[in-house]
């Protein structure tokens, strides 16, 4: 969904629906070795259209229990070990997007560590 030229993260304060599936479908259709990857470039496109709308989606994110079941769910792995990677990965997407020049691609590499477990 757009609202003018930028991506809609945030529709009524919750995190929108078509966001998650975008970046989930992004991950689906990509060679298992690049879902991850692939995920969190299609996540990072969104979140560099508006920083200020990622933020206040990765917030809203971590109380929203389905989307976090569903993306946990494609990163596979222990429920425990799957949660903290999120958790972690959403933390230093926070931090980044709160920096005075945002800029989530340089921390992809970090980002990916967390998501596929890699620690």
């Amino acid at each position: 969904m757009r609202e003018g030229t930028r991506t809609a993260l945030l529709v009524e304060g919750r995190v929108h629906e078509g966001f998650v599936k975008r970046a989930l479908a992004a991950a689906k259709g990509a060679p298992s070795e690049d879902r991850v990857r692939t995920g969190l470039e299609a996540a990072i496109a969104a979140a560099e259209t508006d920083p200020a709308a990622a933020r206040a989606a990765l917030t809203e994110l971590r109380c929203d229990h389905a989307s976090l079941r569903r993306i946990e769910s494609c990163l596979g792995g222990s429920e425990e070990e799957t949660t903290l990677a999120l958790g972690a990965a959403i933390q230093v997407a926070l931090s980044e997007l709160y920096s005075p020049q945002p800029d989530l691609r340089r921390r992809l590499p970090e980002l990916q560590r967390w998501l596929e477990r890699d620690w």
